[in-house]
């Protein structure tokens, strides 16, 4: 390479790899293929194939071609080079295949012409170099920079959004000039992409905005000198938010905003505006014009009180721009309400002072500030004093003696309020002595919460300005950083923070100055939260679903009266008290919290632990079954509910009367309702109760106290205690089991026996008999007809005995009618057996000689039927069956048939009973009943001797019955009676037993 101030000389060598295709030569692109059409044969050839050179600057990132077309030979010669800079070649070979990667690049050189040493040469070789007389000094020739603009850039760039800005600029200057670009003072280092060599300048901005329009300078400094210039770039893009958005005026209904053109068009004219709104509930904007042409809007038809969002749109020929929003909701408003208690709070020759407080009401929006004006006396004109943010102000310049009035407005965005005037004034130096206004403190009483903090103010009215001094009680306040007082130019301030119940009471403020002095009182009453209910809980109640429970009132109501107390319960297992339903089974505490209008107190102290179960119902009351000197055995009943759970033991206690107290008297839980209270006190008296437990742990109230019990060796008489329901007849059902039961008491303790028709009962499989000390149980099982009757249970011991009459029935069907004869064509007769259930008829059947068929006749619920309908002479089979609420019995037949003729039948005594007893005293009634066709003639016999009638003896009969009656019957009544009947068909005798008679006592042991 050889190089000089204008240009340089490059020389390189072919590839090594040439692809297969040479670097220079000729290629043919086409042969025409009709020869017709074309009368000469012609080769299209294209150079196709050679070298391309390329250069740039040392700085720079650009490379240029030094020339058009390819070379064919490997040499070029590169001109346009400027003195003095530094560039960079390289060489690029080109085949048909299409252009290769370049080489690498050259070494920087410098455009200079090279200085140096001269030497001769000759075919011997080069000689040596001539001698410099005089040396050179090449000094660096300094010009001013300089750019040229093309006329493009000097006119405005226009762009469109979303391309990049490209400005290149070429410059030069001796030395190399510094360059900076700059938009509005601005370095574009961070937004433009810039690049500078010794011969240009280029700034770029990819995916350029709106926001890169604008005017960019450019500046080119040396040692030389300095030159700016600036090239305008205009971005078409929709345009920017409308700016000084606000509202400019508020009402209730209504809201007008206002706002000024964008600052940025977007390089296109503003056409219109889109106006939206939303509520400030909601997310979605709603579009109200979307071609609006002024810079004002008034929303309309808006919700009183209801807050809203705005956002105005501007739109070009490019569309439409960012909105502009407003950052805060809005609220339908109106102007405030007056400020209240104007107050003149000094007078002096020439001015007066103001103070007020604000408004009430601020009409839903910020109060920005107050208007104040001032009228004359005899005037009607209201003149502007001043306008302020401030709650006081001294209006000046006055004429003294005049009579003013003063007045002042709210203002907020939606205007003025109302006036509030003051009283008039007159212009003087004035003196007045001290007083307080007490209108803003109802009743001189202060009502406060305990930890609140109160201000308490009062103005203070008086000229010269009194001193004011405070007390509590009796005593000088004494301020701390809790308590403490100030002055403010027009009142007097009490300050307590975080208020005690102790801070309550009388506090009097006194003002003084050169005319009197005044005091007065105030009273501050402070609501705290009540302390905590006093315990214990008590349990009243216990079920498995609700809990009755009390406790008294705190011993501190915090002053306020207490409004109501909150329960709460936890699972003994957690840690949370809560209050929600009942869970069946699960242990729980309780407390409770106190509630004034102060709050809540603190919890009382948790309850015993208890089990949510329904109330295990007390044992009954304890009888002594046996006492002796250093023993009482106790006996009691179970609980009549047990809570829903067995019961499993039972605990007794004893206590000694008259002052004793209730200690328990057994170590081991008691299976039994019986137990023996053992390490008694001989000649002491005692009494003794019973608790219970189920399974889940739930107790019972205690019994009621046995009888006073004085321990020593004592004979009691048998005595039977035997349930109620025992005192009529047990009633069951055949197969069915049943249980006779009694406690026993009595001093020793009695022997049991169990007797049935006289005889002793043993305990055998089916008959089981039970006895304990005071208690024995019979139990039959699988009851049978014969089963029922009387059971006796007899208790003895030395003092005596006593007997119980167990009667059972037991319900089985009935058997089939006995003894069935016809008189007079008729059945009679009942059951020898009922079945345990009373006969609610009787089904009567017939059947005929020659036939073999059973025909029903009728139902009838008397033991007597007539069959009508049969002939004469014939032969009859009858049969009947009884029923009762079991079914229908087996039928009992005729022994053998009967004719349908008139009968004669001897008589037949029908006896339900043979022997009567009766009281002394009593009426004696033997009713017996016969049956005989033709009647019978009744004759009736005492001991063998014919019964004489009397008064108090007399007998009855008739074709059915016997009827003996004895008024008053008496011991001379026992005996046996006979009766006999007689007809022509026969006769018949029977006998009646009067065993004996009973006394009638008073009372009767049950």
């Amino acid at each position: 390479m050889s190089i000089r101030h204008e240009s340089a000389i490059l020389t390189w060598a072919d590839p090594k790899d040439t692809g297969g295709s040479p670097i220079t030569g000729n290629r043919v692109l086409s042969r025409p293929r009709c020869q017709a059409a074309i009368c000469t044969a012609t080769l299209m050839v294209c150079l196709c194939a050679g070298y391309h050179v390329e250069f740039k600057e040392r700085n720079s990132l650009m490379w240029k071609r030094a020339s058009k077309t390819p070379l064919r030979l490997k040499e070029c010669r590169v001109t346009g080079l400027i003195e003095g800079l530094e560039y960079e070649f390289r060489v690029m070979a080109m085949n048909m295949a299409g252009l290769g990667k370049a080489s690498r690049a050259t070494e920087a050189v410098v455009a200079l012409d090279p200085i140096g040493e001269v030497r001769a040469v000759n075919s011997e070789g080069v000689g040596e170099p001539a001698e410099v007389e005089k040396v050179t000094e090449l000094v660096d020739q300094e010009s001013v920079p300089d750019f040229e603009l093309d006329a493009e850039l000097r006119k405005s760039l226009v762009v469109r959004a979303r391309t990049s800005i490209r400005i290149f600029v070429p410059i030069r200057g001796r030395p190399v000039p510094d360059v900076t670009w700059s938009k509005d003072d601005v370095n574009l280092k961070t937004r433009a992409h810039i690049d500078t060599t010794e011969s240009y300048t280029l700034l770029v901005i990819p995916d350029c905005t709106r926001y890169d329009a604008g005017k960019y300078n450019l500046c080119l400094e040396n040692v030389a000198g300095k030159k700016t210039g600036f090239v305008n770039v205009k971005v078409l893009d929709t345009p920017g938010p409308p700016v000084n958005l606000k509202p400019r005026e508020i009402t209730k209904t209504s809201i007008t905003l206002q706002w000024e053109i964008p600052i940025i068009d977007g390089g296109s004219k503003i056409h219109n505006y889109i106006i939206e709104k939303r509520e400030a509930t909601k997310k979605a904007y709603t579009v109200l014009n979307t071609a609006w042409q002024k810079c004002s809007f008034k929303f309309t038809d808006l919700e009183e009180g209801a807050y809203y969002y705005f956002r105005i749109s501007a739109e070009n020929d490019l569309g439409v721009g960012e909105p502009a929003e407003t950052p805060e909701p809005i609220r339908a408003s109106q102007a405030p309400s007056p400020p209240e208690n104007l107050y003149i709070t000094d007078v002096t020759a020439d001015s007066a002072s103001l103070a007020w407080t604000k408004p009430l009401h601020d009409g839903g929006s910020l109060i920005t500030g107050y208007v104040i004006e001032a009228q004359k006396k005899d005037t009607e004109h209201w003149f502007h004093v001043a306008a302020i943010k401030a709650l006081d102000f001294t209006v000046t310049n006055l004429i003294e003696g005049e009579e003013y009035t003063f007045r002042i407005m709210a203002v907020n965005a939606s205007g003025r309020s109302d006036p509030r005037e003051s009283r008039p004034a007159i212009i003087k130096e004035q003196t007045s002595g001290p007083s307080f206004d007490f209108r803003g403190i109802y009743q001189k009483t202060v009502i406060a919460k305990a930890g609140d903090r109160v201000k308490i103010e009062i103005p203070v009215l008086g000229k010269p300005r009194p001193v004011v001094s405070w007390k509590k009680g009796d005593a000088v306040l004494k301020e701390t950083q809790r308590i403490n007082t100030e002055t403010t130019a027009t009142s007097t301030v009490l300050n307590i923070s975080e208020i005690k119940r102790t801070d309550g009471g009388q506090y009097s403020v006194t003002g003084k100055n050169m005319l009197g002095t005044v005091t007065d009182t105030i009273t501050v009453l402070v609501h705290d939260i009540p302390g905590p209910p006093t315990g214990p809980i008590k349990m009243d109640e216990v079920s498995s679903d609700y809990i009755l429970m009390s406790w008294e009132a705190p011993e501190n109501d915090g002053g306020v009266p207490i409004n109501n107390y909150i329960v709460e319960m936890r699972e003994t297992t957690g840690n949370i008290f809560k209050s929600t339903g009942l869970v069946d089974g699960i242990e729980y505490e309780h407390r409770v919290i106190a509630e004034n209008l102060a709050g809540l107190s603190k919890p009382s102290k948790p309850s015993d632990p208890l089990y949510a179960l329904d109330p295990v119902d007390p044992p009954g009351r304890p009888l002594a079954l046996n006492i002796t000197r250093h023993e009482v055995t106790v006996s009691w009943t179970k609980p009549e509910a047990d809570g829903g759970f067995s019961i499993t033991g039972y605990t007794v206690e004893r206590r000694e009367l008259p002052n004793g107290r209730w200690l328990k008297a057994n170590f081991n839980n008691i299976l039994e309702t019986v137990y023996t209270v053992s390490g008694l006190i001989e000649d002491t008296v005692y009494e003794f109760r019973v608790f219970a437990r189920n399974s889940a742990g739930a107790v019972s109230a205690p019994s009621q106290p046995s009888e006073a019990i004085t321990c020593r060796d004592d004979i009691e008489e048998p005595r039977l205690n035997v349930d109620s329901i025992y005192s009529s007849n047990v009633v069951v059902k055949a197969g069915e089991v049943f249980t006779l039961e009694a406690d026993v008491t009595g001093r020793p303790i009695p022997s049991l026996v169990w007797t049935k028709d006289g005889k002793e009962l043993e305990d055998t499989g089916k008959l089981e008999i039970k006895v304990s000390a005071f208690h024995t149980a019979l139990i039959n099982k699988d009851s049978l007809r014969r089963d029922g009757g009387t059971f006796t249970l007899t208790a003895s011991n030395p003092g005596g005995y006593a007997k119980f009459a167990f009667n059972v029935k037991v319900l089985d069907r009935p058997g089939p009618p006995d003894s069935l004869i016809v008189t007079d064509i008729a059945a009679e007769k009942c059951p020898d057996h009922d079945g345990g259930s009373r006969i609610t008829g009787y089904i009567v059947e017939m059947q005929g000689s020659e036939s073999e068929k059973w025909t029903q006749v009728m139902v009838v619920k008397t033991n007597e039927v007539v069959v009508t309908g049969l002939t004469q002479g014939e032969e009859y089979m009858f049969r009947i069956s009884a029923t009762n609420e079991k079914g229908v019995s087996d039928p009992r037949a005729l022994s053998m048939p009967v004719v349908a003729k008139d009968l004669v039948i001897a008589p037949m005594f029908k006896l339900a009973f043979s022997t009567f007893s009766v009281l002394a005293g009593d009426d004696l009634k033997i009713d017996v009943a016969y049956a005989a066709c033709p009647k019978a003639t009744a004759t009736w016999f005492k001991d063998g001797v014919t019964l004489k009638e009397t008064t108090r003896v007399n007998t009855v009969s008739n074709d059915k019955n016997l009827l003996l009656v004895i008024k008053e019957a008496c011991r001379d009544d026992v005996g046996t009676y006979s009766i006999k009947l007689v007809n022509p068909a026969g006769e018949a005798t029977t006998d009646i037993n009067v065993v004996y008679i009973v006394e009638k006592r008073e009372s009767t042991r049950k």
